[in-house]
């Protein structure tokens, strides 16, 4: 196509502007404030907060505390002023929600029982209890500084897998279970180096 072909109504917009704007149609502000604390991992100024999410100040900081009010938000008050970021605990409640939904209960079992019989392997194998008793038992260079990073990973695994078994407890019938989860069994603990309740890679905006 020559110069002469070309069409004279060439959008000349910003492409960012565009995907704001849209993104914007899309959501209510209250979503784009859950959605940018929850990806926010280092505390944040409500401006920075509300100019990501792009809402008033004013709006964010009342979202901010709602959300603070269910445990999805920490506040952390400085003496620069409150920062805002997502809770801590906030992975954790959605990895036990992923794994409740995707796996059955007999799955998860299965999952706990590797993960306390790969712990009781290392209790053996350095005549320890837990995973202090080994980092003090350990010289510095020593091979098994490698097992304590797998240990605790073991550890935090493991109470991620309780706590999506107990979640039958309030849903005693975990058809809705085998239907939902996903068929990549790989995913199951002990399919691959860290298991398959590792943690999810989340990126932050901070």
């Amino acid at each position: 196509m020559t110069t002469t072909d070309a069409p004279h109504d060439l959008w000349e917009g910003d492409v960012n502007e565009a995907a704001i704007e849209e993104w914007k149609a899309d959501t209510t502000t209250f979503d784009r404030i859950r959605h940018v604390s929850d990806v926010t991992t280092e505390p944040q100024a409500v401006s920075t907060i509300a100019e990501r999410a792009h809402v008033s100040e004013p709006t964010a900081r009342k979202y901010l505390s709602i959300l603070a009010e269910t445990g999805r938000v920490k506040i952390i008050n400085t003496e620069s002023g409150t920062r805002y970021m997502r809770a801590p605990q906030m992975l954790a409640m959605k990895r036990i929600a992923a794994i409740h939904r995707e796996h059955t209960k007999s799955e998860i079992r299965d999952s706990i029982r590797d993960l306390k019989t790969e712990l009781n392997s290392f209790r053996e194998q350095y005549g320890v209890v837990d995973v202090d008793e080994l980092s003090l038992k350990l010289e510095p260079g020593d091979n098994g500084w490698r097992d304590v990073t797998r240990w605790q990973q073991i550890e935090q695994n493991l109470e991620i897998a309780q706590a999506a078994l107990s979640l039958y407890d309030f849903d005693p019938d975990d058809s809705h279970a085998a239907a939902a989860r996903v068929a990549d069994t790989r995913r199951v603990i002990g399919s691959d180096e860290y298991g398959a309740l590792g943690d999810e890679s989340e990126q932050s905006t901070a």
